[in-house]
This record gives C-alpha cells, sequence and structure tokens, in this order.
C-alpha cells in the first residue's frame, strides 16, 4: 500500500508539469515543454520511490533527454520560416493596381494593395497606365518590384 507522501509527491509532480506546460503556450522555445516533461519522470519516480532526491534525478534525467531528442524535433516542426510569410514578404505574388502610371523611361510609379500606396519598379519595359494590374515579384525595403499581368 503506498503512503500518503508518496501519493502527495506525485500530485506535486503533475501540479508542476501542468504548470510548465500552460506557461509554454505563452514563452516558445519549446524550454519550459521540456521541464514539464521531466516533471512526468519526476511524477513516475514518485510511485516507486518516496526519496525526492531519487524523484529530483528521474526529473532531470528525464528532462536532459527531453531537451537533446524532442526539443530539435519540435522547434523544426514548430517554427518553419519558409511556411508563414509576414509584413512586406507576405505582399510577394499578390496582385496590385497601379495607382500612378509608370513612367516607360525610369520603369517607375506607384501601386496600391491593402489600402496602402507603394513606390514600384516595373522589371518589365513598358508603358503601365492608372489602374493596370500587376503582380508582386520581389520587395526591396519600401520598393515593390512589379511585373504587368496580361489580361
Amino acid at each position: 500500500m503506498e503512503s500518503t507522501l508518496q501519493l502527495a509527491d506525485g500530485y506535486y509532480w503533475f501540479g508542476a508539469m501542468v504548470v510548465l506546460m500552460v506557461i509554454e503556450v505563452f514563452v516558445p522555445g519549446f524550454v519550459l515543454g521540456c521541464l514539464a516533461i521531466g516533471s512526468l519522470g519526476g511524477m513516475v519516480a514518485s510511485w516507486f520511490t518516496e526519496a525526492w532526491e531519487t524523484q529530483l534525478i528521474a526529473a532531470s534525467i528525464t528532462a536532459s533527454l527531453a531537451f537533446v531528442f524532442i526539443r530539435p524535433f519540435a522547434l523544426k516542426k514548430l517554427f518553419r520560416a519558409d511556411e508563414l510569410k509576414t509584413n512586406v514578404d507576405s505582399l510577394v505574388g499578390r496582385r496590385a493596381r497601379v495607382s500612378q502610371g509608370f513612367d516607360p523611361q525610369l520603369l517607375k510609379g506607384r501601386v496600391a494593395i491593402d489600402g496602402d500606396d507603394w513606390m514600384a519598379v516595373s522589371k518589365i519595359p513598358g508603358k503601365l497606365d492608372t489602374g493596370a494590374t500587376v503582380e508582386i515579384i520581389a520587395v526591396e525595403s519600401n520598393t515593390l518590384f512589379v511585373k504587368p499581368l496580361n489580361s
């Protein structure tokens, strides 16, 4: 029959695991998640021994193993830089309307997208009149590089 202290230790480890996982939601990097996995190791150890030193060693070993083996895979899976484009990077590939005609010699003009007016440079020579549709092919600083759409 297990003692009350041994049962209470398991609840403490479980509580620590839950708290760490909740905080992990707000802190990126899966560090607290690895510590929560370590708490799980401490909880399992508490089922077999009342010695807090042994439980702490089990938690430390489990957390270390999680840092070495689980965290790299979790970071690779969760934080893919190539999938989610934000800010100006999300403009590439989208269509915009010419808001100020392009100068045929300088190939410069202005385009409007999402309510913003941007300076733009055409990659293909020719005249682009106001109202024409262009595709954004690159962004550098505050300048969009565009190509006309055949419509």
